[in-house]
């Protein structure tokens, strides 16, 4: 008989607080890794003991004089060798820190299958990807620590949209020129650094970078709050400073970087030595004309120049990858108008390793001789599957919670600037 009522049922969302909320692994959606920390894993390592008070790379810079021609018994040639000079070296330190607290460290130990991943093991490899990045950054850096400069004067203000330029603080990458030069020198900051704007050699404000490129100006300006009022002024320098309490110049990177490609291809005075003083102490090869494809002519002027300046064979290059887009758009062209020019990436020079990145500036090769660039390392390099055993613990003090903090000592040597080329402002393809 109807009732005028319809079947009841009970649903799972009904009853879903019976149920347990479960997850899948954790999935990373972003890049993590840095392709210049794993070639610098790769890089070959000095036999030195290291000491705290110099570290001398002796270096032969000055040829030897002609011998003489003489006749029958005359004189003999004149008695000379030439000295070698040296350059020196410090490692530096870059250190990383996470903190847990006491609650994290009981359900470690006691509820580890109530977590998708070990807290402590997340945190550090979240710790060896940003050292990674910084040392993918430090690989076209200087020892100064300067990531870019202010490009025009602002108004006094605790927000500012700084426009930047000058990539490392070197012209030869000037930031500003191209939407490229823009987008790359604006993305060498992230959100959540901490930086400082240096003028006249002093400090003028420490400041947290909210939004890389700007939200309002976009590529080539980064937005930044400030601890204070200040005005930006053009050619103030922006250096990095992830460093609690110390709110001085020690507090910050300058002159805490090691030595980068932007001294060993632009500088006056590397590891000491000076170019001015030895002419021989400078790259074998440098094309900063712009304008022209990657090709096989500047790949040959490139090894012609190592070779005739440092007597070995370029065995690396690093490219762009926009320069090495263009490279491979053209060889198409070539195999289908028989342009040798343009045919060759991985033929005539076959035996290279060919490197790219995004953290290459854009327009740029590098090529060099691999041993020529060498490491000295007093701690292991971090890596991204180094789990939190490596890191040391300090207690918070006075707070339920524990500090990580990770070491790295380092040091980036170049013992031949002849054995460098480069070239910049080169085509790029989109």
């Amino acid at each position: 008989m109807a009732t005028g009522t319809t079947p009841a049922y009970t649903s799972v969302a009904n009853l879903a607080n019976l149920m347990q909320v479960t997850n899948t692994s954790v999935k990373t959606g972003i890049k993590l890794v840095t392709e210049e920390a794993k070639w610098f894993r790769d890089y070959p390592r000095e036999k030195i003991v290291v000491s705290g008070n110099q570290n001398r790379i002796p270096l032969v810079l000055t040829y030897p004089t002609g011998p003489g021609m003489i006749v029958d018994g005359g004189y003999e040639n004149t008695l000379s060798s030439p000295a070698p000079t040296y350059g020196t070296f410090m490692p530096v330190q870059m250190n990383k820190r996470y903190s847990y607290t006491g609650l994290a460290q009981a359900l470690d130990n006691k509820s580890r299958a109530g977590m998708i991943e070990r807290q402590t093991a997340y945190q550090a490899a979240m710790a060896a990807s940003s050292m990674g990045r910084a040392l993918g950054l430090q690989t076209y850096g200087s020892a100064a620590g300067t990531v870019a400069a202010v490009l025009t004067t602002g108004s006094a203000s605790a927000t500012q949209v700084v426009p930047l330029k000058n990539a490392f603080g070197s012209t030869v990458w000037p930031g500003s020129t191209t939407t490229a030069q823009q987008t790359y020198i604006s993305s060498l900051f992230r959100v959540g650094d901490v930086i400082a704007l240096i003028h006249s050699a002093a400090i003028l404000e420490f400041g947290t970078v909210t939004a890389a490129p700007s939200a309002t100006s976009g590529v080539g300006y980064i937005d930044v709050t400030f601890n204070s009022s200040i005005t930006p002024t053009a050619g103030d320098l922006i250096v990095f400073a992830n460093i609690v309490t110390d709110a001085t110049l020690t507090g910050t990177d300058q002159n805490n970087w090691p030595v980068g490609f932007a001294d060993a291809l632009t500088a006056t005075s590397v590891h000491g030595v000076s170019d001015a003083t030895y002419t021989n102490w400078a790259p074998g090869y440098a094309n900063t004309s712009g304008g022209i494809r990657f090709g096989f002519l500047i790949k040959e002027a490139m090894a012609n120049g190592i070779w005739n300046a440092a007597g070995v064979k370029m065995d690396r290059i690093i490219l762009s990858q926009g320069v090495r887009r263009d490279v491979i758009d053209g060889q198409r062209g070539a195999l289908r108008y028989d342009d040798s020019e343009e045919m060759d990436l991985e033929g005539e020079l076959e035996k290279f390793e060919y490197l790219t990145s995004q953290l290459v500036p854009p327009g740029t090769a590098i090529g060099y001789y691999s041993q020529a660039v060498s490491k000295v390392e007093l701690s292991a390099q971090p890596d991204n599957e180094m789990g939190p055993s490596i890191f040391k613990l300090d207690k918070v003090q006075d707070r339920s919670a524990m500090a990580a903090s990770y070491d790295y000592f380092y040091a980036r040597i170049y013992s031949s600037r002849g054995a460098l080329a480069y070239a910049t402002g080169m085509t790029e393809s989109p």
